[in-house]
């Protein structure tokens, strides 16, 4: 909105609206305000103004530049831009109203990797000198209401000419939630601004990362308004930084080291008293301190240090301001602060922890590599709430992604605790982790010296072995009963590592630390890294393994692992294989012991399964369920749904190089080799059609509708819309026909149905005849990507709800005696909800799930063995419905999340999707062991990933083979002519001296190919 002006940039008019231009990224204040409305920033920004990306609450950002040119409100690019301000206009204003608009605003369009987090508008001016009481105003802008996430911006500020230290002002004001907003901003900076004669930064900047998901959101600031009170020049003027002292964790009824700074006066009529606050000393001289000082005009003819100590006396948190007055002149304030520990108070829960890297409670943290560290923050573990889902308080947190994944080293130290009385020393902790990463490790130390680098040399820490939470589960978890009797000491040190690589970078989240003397040694405690294991298809009389982890922790008698069916059969060394192994309790340990377990079937055409059985005295058992099937692929149906990640799209979403994310979705869908397969958000059909016919034998068939409209409609975002698309093997599957459920009439948006399928996103329905084994079956695969989690989650939980109770209505009505499978993104879990704040737990899909008699979810125990088909998250949120029909077909325990294969791709996360594809298998008809087996039939090999041995398991026996091995690079570096075992030597013996990284290997036989990968370390 226009104020009383129109401004144009040019040095009189600066000098009239009170401000005169000085260097290109700051200005000299001139009179009582200034104010700018940016309405000239299509030729550049105005002088004080930089943009920012990467800013923290210690690091301003690294300057970035402006895109001039007008920009409509829902441009996807990650940017700064000029943008038509929401003044005057509402979210109705199309592209070419706001390109009208002459009323601009200053913006920014976050991304995935643009500014979420450390965006920052930046106002710089010289300095303060003769100016005091400032307040700022402006205009907090959310201007693309199709955005569902949300973020918020602070106001903060700093001085000096390489701050590293920003004070937040207020608490912020949120942009996007789908929402359409103006909202005038105000912050009074008190004195903290006052007088400074240095540089001053004010930002308005966005340092957490957005929440929610899809789109963020496009937020502009206008009509900036800086106002102060001149200071007359003959008036007494105090002068001190504006830069807040701040005090490590000091041990109470102890002085810490001093810190100092300049304080100056001009025109004094009487002395300068400074006052410290509690817990805080000041001094003139730096050896004689007391709580209150006094400099003469004469002393202060010229600038004097003033020196501060802490001097804590209780556990906790001190701050406060040292202030400096005089007779006439205006209060000037230094701020400062401290946090305590006491050594033999051994809980920690950070509530005084606030806002910086300058731990609480005694704990430091030291960086090993990486610019990322370990800090405060305000998403504690919220104690009252049973979902460890929500937050509350504060605890301390790493986050080593900043625009990028980062590599980083960190770790956060303990102080010294004192355990030398105990009897069985014993530490909890709570730990949280979001995204990707590598697991936090857990170390002790008794011989740290409290300071400095933990890997300093004659340093010894000793890892042990905690149960963390799984990766990307976000959940607040406890880790309890981590015994260190062995290391009770006067001075253990405790620390958690923290490592994050350019590929992947979790956050983790630690609070309530607690180390408590227990009279009994802890109980004992099993744990094991899976719940299922699949081992998929092998041929009959051949074996193939795979390793489970199991944790023995505290044992107090012998612990034992049996398999119900010898077909299944385990091992300690990989080498003797019976139907029960056992560890003594001597034999438990930090440590988890790798077993073997070997799948080795007899009969053809035969699914097997197995519970294996962990047991030890005084401790629940647990249950491990082995499943394996001698159905060759070729004579069943494989189906696999997956969603590629806005494939192909040019709009700044998905993977970043979409070359190679087309190559690796034609190696994956290669070595899937399913005969179905039901893709989501594919973006660029024309990429995926050259994938098609690169693979060979396949067709594929595109949704016509999609969120927004069909692309037989009116819909102008169809070529840029996430689609659904059948690929189908031509030679399996016959007479397809296609078709969208639940559309409305005559392509309307009006019918429940358009909003409840994201905007008209629908289910889509391929029906053929599957040709297998003699038989000719009709059936029907329906393909969905479903509501996602936006904000606000709890419509969008209702609009997925209702959209499933729709389909199932009309596959009840339409469908009845029908064999048909409903695949594909279903965005939320079978078991429960993963919308967090739904009405309640249950399941978007309970209407199926309950339906029992008429309908099986096939991938529900896969939700129920902890399983993720996501990178990121801990849920299985892809799935497989099947008909009660289509059931007695389902091969039992064949569906299976391809996270094996997606192993094998380099950085899989972020160059080819965020799911895993997700696979089924039916069987019709009667099934014989002589069809010839299909090409490119992929090998087993193991283990995989291998050091120094291998061995390529062929999934029928064969003749003579021709065995190829190559580099990612295309270079051949091993070729071999022989049978299976001649050609698994001579591999051997060659594997231990190839570099670390990916190959590929091809047997061809006389009839067949066979495909693999394996990683060598």
């Amino acid at each position: 909105m226009k104020n009383n002006y129109s401004k144009r940039v040019l040095p009189a008019l600066l000098l009239a609206l009170g401000l005169s231009s000085g260097a290109a990224a700051q200005v000299t204040l001139q009179n009582s305000s200034y104010t700018e409305e940016f309405d000239g920033i299509g030729t550049a920004l105005p002088s004080g103004f930089t943009v920012r990306t990467g800013a923290t609450a210690t690091v301003p950002g690294t300057e970035v530049a402006l895109t001039t040119t007008k920009t409509p409100w829902a441009n996807l690019s990650g940017r700064f831009s000029n943008y038509a301000s929401a003044d005057g206009l509402t979210a109705a204003a199309d592209a070419a109203a706001q390109d009208a608009s002459t009323d601009r605003a200053l913006g920014v369009r976050q991304t995935g990797s643009f500014g979420d987090p450390g965006a920052a508008f930046v106002f710089q001016a010289t300095n303060t000198t003769k100016r005091a009481g400032f307040s700022l105003s402006f205009k907090l802008q959310s201007l693309d209401n199709t955005s569902p996430r949300t973020t918020t911006w602070r106001v903060d500020y700093a001085t000096g000419d390489t701050p590293t230290n920003f004070q937040a002002i207020g608490n912020g004001t949120t942009s996007g939630g789908t929402a359409f907003s103006n909202t005038p901003v105000t912050v009074n900076f008190g004195n903290a601004l006052n007088n400074k004669s240095e540089k001053v930064w004010i930002r308005i900047v966005a340092l957490a990362n957005s929440s929610g998901s899809s789109n963020r959101p496009t937020t502009a600031i206008d009509d900036f308004s800086l106002t102060w009170t001149n200071i007359l020049p003959t008036d007494p003027a105090i002068t001190v930084p504006g830069a807040p002292l701040t005090f490590a964790s000091q041990l109470i009824n102890t002085a810490s080291a001093s810190q100092s700074y300049q304080l100056s006066a001009v025109n004094l009529t009487g002395d300068v008293t400074v006052t410290a606050p509690a817990s805080f000393t000041v001094s003139k001289d730096n050896a004689a301190f007391t709580s209150t000082i006094a400099f003469t005009p004469g002393e202060l003819a010229t600038a004097k240090p003033v020196y501060v100590r802490y001097t804590p006396t209780a556990l906790g948190v001190a701050s406060g301001n040292i202030t400096h007055t005089t007779p006439g002149g205006l209060e000037e304030t230094v701020a400062v602060s401290g946090s305590s520990f006491d050594p033999n108070n051994l809980v920690f829960n950070f509530e005084n922890c606030v806002g910086s890297t300058n731990l609480s409670e005694g704990w430091t943290q030291f960086s090993v590599t990486g610019a990322q560290v370990w800090g405060c923050t305000t998403f504690g573990r919220d104690a009252t709430d049973a979902t460890g889902k929500k937050s509350s308080g504060n605890a301390l947190q790493i986050n080593g992604f900043a625009t990028t994944s980062i590599q980083n080293e960190d770790w956060l130290i303990s102080p010294a605790l004192n355990a030398s009385s105990f009897t069985y020393p014993l530490l909890s902790f709570y730990s949280r982790v979001a995204f990707s990463g590598a697991p936090l490790q857990l170390k002790v130390s008794t011989n740290y010296s409290g300071t400095g680098n933990p890997n300093a040399t004659g340093v010894t820490w000793t890892t042990l072995d905690a149960a963390f939470p799984a990766i990307g589960s976000d959940t607040w978890t406890l880790t309890d009963n981590v015994d260190l009797t062995a290391f009770k000491s006067a001075t253990v040190y405790v620390a958690f590592v923290y490592n994050s690589t350019t590929d992947e970078a979790a956050r983790w989240t630690v609070d309530d630390v607690r180390l408590r003397n227990s009279t009994t040694p802890p109980p004992p405690s099993l744990a094991v890294n899976t719940s299922t294991l699949a081992f998929g298809y092998r041929a009959h009389n051949t074996a193939t393994t795979q390793t489970l982890n199991v944790t023995l922790r505290d044992l107090t008698a012998a612990a034992t692992i049996t398999s119900s069916n010898p077909v299944f059969q385990l091992s300690k060394d990989g080498t003797a294989f019976s139907n029960s192994i056992s560890f003594d309790a001597t034999e438990a340990g930090s440590a988890p012991k790798t077993i073997t377990v070997r799948f080795s079937p007899t009969q053809a055409n035969t699914s097997y399964n197995s519970t294996l059985t962990v047991a030890s005295a005084g401790v629940t058992s647990l249950t491990i369920d082995a499943t394996g099937n001698t159905y060759n692929v070729a004579n069943t149906l494989e189906v696999v749904s997956w969603n590629i990640e806005w494939f192909g799209s040019q709009a700044g979403l998905g993977p970043q190089d979409k070359a190679l994310q087309q190559e690796n979705v034609k190696t994956m869908l290669t070595n899937l080799n399913a005969d179905i397969f039901a893709l989501a958000e594919v973006v660029d059909t024309v990429r995926l059609g050259t994938v098609v016919r690169q693979l060979g034998g396949y067709r594929y068939m595109v949704s016509p509708a999609a969120s927004g409209g069909s692309s037989a409609g009116t819909n102008s975002f169809y070529a840029t819309a996430q689609k659904l698309v059948f690929v189908y093997r031509t030679s399996v599957i016959k007479n397809p026909t296609f078709k969208v459920l639940l559309e409305c009439d005559n392509q309307t948006t009006t019918c429940s149905a358009y909003s409840d399928w994201s905007s008209g996103r629908y289910p889509y329905a391929m029906e053929a005849d599957v040709e297998l084994n003699g038989t000719t079956n009709r059936m029907l695969v329906v393909l969905i990507h479903a509501k996602a989690n936006t904000n606000p989650v709890v419509d969008a939980y209702n609009r997925r709800k209702a959209g499933a109770a729709a389909l199932k209505a009309k596959l009840d009505a339409d469908y009845p005696t029908t064999k048909f499978v409903i695949v594909g993104d279903y965005n939320d879990d079978l078991d429960e909800t993963i919308t967090a704040g739904a009405p309640s737990t249950e399941s978007s899909y309970k209407t199926f799930v309950d339906d029992a008699a008429n309908y099986q979810a096939l991938t529900l125990p896969l939700s129920l063995a902890k399983k993720k088909s996501t990178v990121s998250y801990n849920d299985v949120i892809d799935h497989a419905v099947t008909s009660n029909e289509l059931a007695a077909n389902y091969l039992t325990g064949s569906a299976e999340i391809q996270t094996s294969l997606a192993a094998l791709i380099p950085n899989y996360a972020n160059t080819t999707s965020d799911h895993y594809p997700v696979q089924t298998r039916y069987v019709f008809g009667t099934v014989t062991s002589t069809k010839q087996v299909r090409l490119a039939e992929q090998l087993i090999i193991s283990p995989n990933p291998t050091s120094n041995t291998i061995s390529l398991q062929l999934p029928t026996l064969v003749g003579n083979l021709t065995l190829q091995v190559t580099a990612t690079d295309g270079r051949v570096i091993f070729t071999g002519t022989g049978r299976a075992e001649q050609l698994n030597q001579q591999l051997a013996q060659r594997v231990g001296s190839l570099k670390a990284g990916l190959y590929v290997v091809r047997a061809t036989s006389a009839q067949n190919t066979y495909v693999g990968r394996f990683v060598k370390q």
